[in-house]
Order: C-alpha cells, then sequence, then structure tokens
C-alpha cells in the first residue's frame, strides 16, 4: 500500500506529485564478508584522499569504494572496472538483490547532525514540473560522471 492509499501497482492515469516505488537492493552477503565495516565507506561525495583509498581497498577485497571510486587510467576504464567488479561479487555471491522489492530507511550522523531518509526507485519529472528539484551547487563533471558510473 503506498501512502495514498492505493496499491503500489495501483497505476493511476492521472496520478501527480513525486513517484517513489519500492525496488531490489544490493546488500552484503554476510557469510561472505568478514565484517559490515570493513567494506563500508564514506559517501562518494566525501573527498578521500590517495592514502584513505588505499586504505579502504586494503581493509578488505570488497570494500564499496572499489565500486564506488574505482581505480583507473580514465573514466571510461573506471566505470567499466567498477562494472566487471559488480558482476564478480554478484556471481560470486558477495552481494545479493533482496528477495522482495523495498523501501529502505537510512540514518546517517556525525558532527552533531542526524539525517534520515529513504530510498526508493523514483520517477523522473520534466524540471518544469517542480516535483523533483535538482540538488544544490553541484558540479557538472561529478554529476555526469555518476551517471556514467
Amino acid at each position: 500500500m503506498n501512502t495514498s492509499g492505493h496499491a503500489a501497482d495501483d497505476v493511476r492515469d492521472d496520478a501527480t506529485g513525486l513517484r517513489l516505488t519500492p525496488f531490489r537492493g544490493l546488500r552484503y552477503v554476510p557469510e561472505r564478508v568478514g565484517s559490515l565495516a570493513a567494506v563500508t565507506s564514506p559517501p562518494y561525495d566525501v573527498v578521500v584522499r590517495p592514502d584513505g583509498l588505499l586504505h579502504l581497498e586494503s581493509a578488505d577485497p570488497h570494500n564499496i569504494v572499489r565500486l564506488i571510486l574505482p581505480q583507473a587510467i580514465t573514466a571510461g576504464t573506471r566505470h567499466r572496472k567498477a562494472a566487471v567488479t559488480l558482476d564478480r561479487w554478484l556471481a560470486d555471491g558477495v552481494l545479493a538483490p533482496d528477495p522482495e522489492p523495498a523501501l529502505y530507511v537510512y540514518e546517517q550522523q556525525g558532527d552533531g547532525i542526524l539525517q534520515r531518509g529513504v530510498i526508493g526507485a523514483l520517477e523522473l519529472s520534466a524540471p518544469a514540473e517542480g516535483i523533483v528539484l535538482p540538488h544544490e551547487d553541484v558540479m557538472p563533471h561529478v554529476v555526469e560522471d555518476r551517471a556514467a558510473l
């Protein structure tokens, strides 16, 4: 059931506004990784110095930094490296999709700030509709790189 009281698969032609739907997220398989602390990293947009990147990579061969900030010579090579790594981790059972689609609640805390949110598959709309607004202070080359990755 969605927030309007309609079943999630009840698609109406006149529906307007934000459309957030469940999706099947990927999770680490606990039996395949040492600890979640060893395979996690700061968000991609946090500046990670080269020595910090090496620390994260050496923490565990399955650290997520290998997918979100893969090291390679060119952007195209980096993106291909991330795709190959993701495919390998799925094939090896390091990551697995959740059995059912879901909305995911997350919480981040640091520097006296607590942020909570929900993650789902968002239907994008035209900017002129004003339903989904662009993030402030984004750098176009970073947005392009994330979209390509």
